[in-house]
């Protein structure tokens, strides 16, 4: 699958950010989501199956380029707003440029929002439940 089919897969509408990771040396980046959904086969909505919902899952992008925030500073820690690709044609490969929109509030409730700008080769899901495994 694809990473534009992947994204409409799953279901991040009304979700939080818990946490970012971010691994170095194996070139990935990790966002922990409270709630994953994913759409039933062939559905273009979620239409509220919480079937396979992964509960703490991390959305994981692999041999990750580059990881930038706009604006620098604020922490992304509440709604995920959304989720997109760009497909990025590289000498020899295929790159995509992941975007997200994540809500960021600070201890007076003051919100921000942090778009964080992923490039990466790839992206899957993992369950907390069963670490290490890649699910597209």
């Amino acid at each position: 699958m694809n990473p534009t089919e992947f994204l409409k897969s799953i279901y991040l509408g009304d979700r939080a950010c818990k946490a970012l990771l971010i691994d170095s040396w194996k070139k990935r980046v990790a966002i922990q989501v409270n709630v994953i959904s994913r759409l039933k086969p062939g559905a273009k909505t979620w239409e509220f199956n919480s079937d396979a919902d992964i509960k703490d899952g991390w959305l994981v992008f692999s041999d990750v380029r580059s990881l930038r925030f706009e604006p620098a500073g604020p922490l992304p820690n509440d709604f995920i707003n959304e989720v997109s690709v760009d497909l990025i044609d590289a000498v020899g490969s295929q790159r995509c440029l992941f975007e997200l929109s994540i809500g960021s509030v600070d201890e007076s409730g003051n919100s921000t929002e942090v778009l964080v700008r992923i490039d990466a080769h790839r992206i899957h899901l993992e369950d907390p439940l069963k670490p290490g495994i890649e699910i597209t």
